[in-house]
Formats: C-alpha cells, sequence, structure tokens
C-alpha cells in the first residue's frame, strides 16, 4: 500500500512541471516564430518560417526532367544548316551615373567579350531593320553585352578562314595560359580576342576605347573635385564612349553594328537557360574578307559547312509581280 501511495505521489508530483514545460516550450516557439523572418530564396541561407514551427533549412534545386522530345529535337536541327556569327562587346562600359557614383573607388578597365552563335537571322528588315539570335546561360559575352548595351555581329565567309574565326569563340572567354603568358602589357587587354592575331584578324577600335576609359577616369575625377552637385556635374564635359571591337580581315564579310533592345514585355520562357537577343542595326560596314564564295558559314551536324550548289532560282519581287500581273 505504501508503495501504491508514493507511486501516486510521485506522478502528482511531476505533473505541474511536465505541463509547466509544455507552457514555457509553447510560449518560447511562439515568440520565436513572432520575432523571426523570412529570408530570400535565392540567396540560400536558412529561414525561420512564419506558418512552421520548424527550421527550414535550404533545398537544394532538382535538375529539370528533360522533354522526352530533347534528343530527337536536338537530332533534327543538327541536320539543319544554321548561320554562325561572331558577337563581340565590352565589359566594364559606364555611364554617366555610374562616373559619378563616389562610392565606388575605381572604374575598371574595358575588357573584350565575344561568342560564336548559330542561331543569328533577321527579324525585320523595314520599317527598321533588326536582327536576333539566343544564348546558352550563363554568359559572360551576355552580361556584358546587357550592361553595354551595343554589340558587333561578323558574319563570317564559308572558307576555313571563317570556320577558324568561328572556332575560336566557341570556348568562353577564358584567355589560354600560354597567351596569358606572353601578353603585352603595354597594349589595352584584348582578352579573348587576342588569339585573332595568329589568324591574321584586325582588331580595330582598340586604342579608341582605351582612350575612352583613361577620360572616364578623368571626368570622374573632376566631378569629385567640383563638389558632385547636379549644377558643377553639367559644368564638366562628358566623357565620349560607344566604341566596340570590330574584326577585319580574311574571313569577315560584313560586321553589323547593333544596339541592344531589351524586350518588352518579358516573353515568358525558360529563361533559367536561355536569353532572347533584339539589336537594331545603327549601321552595316565591310569586314574586309575577300572570299570568292559570298555565302555566309553555316554549320550542320557538328561541322562548319560550306552551302553547295544552286537547285533552284527564284525570281526577283519585281519579276513576281509582273509575272502576277499577267496571270
Amino acid at each position: 500500500m505504501k508503495s501504491l501511495d508514493g507511486l501516486r505521489w510521485t506522478l502528482k508530483s511531476t505533473r505541474p512541471l511536465y505541463a509547466s514545460f509544455n507552457i514555457i516550450s509553447t510560449a518560447q516557439e511562439a515568440q520565436l516564430s513572432f520575432l523571426t523572418r523570412r529570408s530570400s530564396g535565392p540567396t540560400g541561407s536558412p529561414r525561420w518560417s512564419h506558418s512552421s514551427k520548424t527550421f527550414e533549412r535550404p533545398v537544394k534545386p532538382q535538375k529539370p526532367t528533360q522533354h522526352v522530345l530533347s534528343q530527337p529535337m536536338r537530332a533534327v536541327m543538327r541536320q539543319i544548316p544554321h548561320p554562325v556569327v561572331v558577337i563581340t562587346t565590352l565589359e566594364n562600359t559606364h555611364s554617366i551615373s555610374e562616373l559619378g557614383d563616389r562610392s565606388k573607388d575605381q572604374v575598371p578597365p574595358p575588357i573584350p567579350r565575344a561568342m560564336t552563335v548559330s542561331s543569328f537571322t533577321s527579324l525585320s528588315v523595314d520599317p527598321v531593320p533588326r536582327v536576333t539570335f539566343n544564348v546558352s546561360l550563363p554568359s559572360t559575352t551576355y552580361q556584358a553585352l546587357m550592361k553595354c548595351g551595343r554589340f558587333n555581329a561578323h558574319i563570317l565567309s564559308s572558307d576555313d578562314h571563317g570556320a577558324r574565326i568561328a572556332d575560336l569563340f566557341t570556348r568562353g572567354n577564358r584567355l589560354p595560359a600560354s597567351e596569358e603568358a606572353t601578353r603585352d602589357s603595354g597594349e589595352p587587354d584584348l582578352g579573348v580576342l587576342a588569339g585573332l592575331e595568329k589568324l591574321g584578324i584586325q582588331v580595330l577600335g582598340r586604342e579608341r576605347w582605351q582612350q575612352e576609359w583613361e577620360q572616364a577616369r578623368d571626368y570622374r575625377k573632376q566631378v569629385a573635385a567640383t563638389g558632385n552637385t547636379v549644377k558643377s556635374i553639367s559644368d564638366v564635359d562628358p566623357p565620349p564612349s560607344g566604341t566596340l571591337p570590330v574584326l577585319q580581315g580574311q574571313g569577315v564579310m560584313h560586321v553589323l553594328k547593333c544596339e541592344y533592345r531589351h524586350l518588352s514585355p518579358p516573353v515568358e520562357g525558360d529563361f533559367d537557360h536561355h536569353a532572347i537577343v533584339i539589336g537594331e542595326v545603327l549601321d552595316i560596314i565591310s569586314g574586309g574578307s575577300e572570299s570568292e564564295n559570298s555565302i555566309a558559314l553555316a554549320y550542320a551536324d557538328r561541322a562548319y559547312r560550306q552551302i553547295g550548289q544552286k537547285l533552284l532560282d527564284r525570281p526577283l519581287p519585281d519579276q513576281e509581280n509582273s509575272l502576277g500581273k499577267k496571270i
């Protein structure tokens, strides 16, 4: 009987402690839920949830499931010839507002960027000439192009010269170690374009964009010296800008100087992996190529191609209109 009474006393004495523990625990959880906040998802940092009392850890995003037609579609597209074009732009171009920002310590030098694309095509001819192509992400050149707001599109000749130029920019913007070691530090940095010298291709605008960068640094110093007020800034002449790398020589047929146009409104799609670029053509200049073949370089079935013989001539637009009237 004593043992039973002792057991009852023990259970009775522990109930308040157990109950008080629950109250404290619940109150602490409520306080934590009230005080904590959600952090932004993309940072990958842990976060507390208002709707949950548990600590949420970042979940690694799963690789998207491949579409059942991905491989067949890739095989079909390999059989279709695509135009091969080299895009050039500059990284670290600066706007006037950025140059007036005194929170930045220095003005980084411009770095040429380039990439080879096989999706280049005309979007319109009238009333405004526009071109378009898409880019696989991530892309250093694409990021530089968006900030710069301009790019040059180089149409290549369908010969060995054009193919070698195109192939040079399929490996990204990293300069080979051998060329990095032998680079002339006294000249403006050509970055990935340095390999063109071995192919006999000239890079025009090299000294000009270097001068624009130096004038941008001087502009910033003058703005800082005047006190960075609206009136004082207006008294300082803004530096020139807009020079981009132009490739000229054997293998380059034409150069289209383009201004980047933002898509508005944004086009829905999978932009985590691809981006669409639209450019308004501002000028067209000769690339200096003396190739006998007037048809540009193409790419199909994992190889650079030259378009073959004609199969069927199409009448000119004027001839089509006259034929239509006769019929």
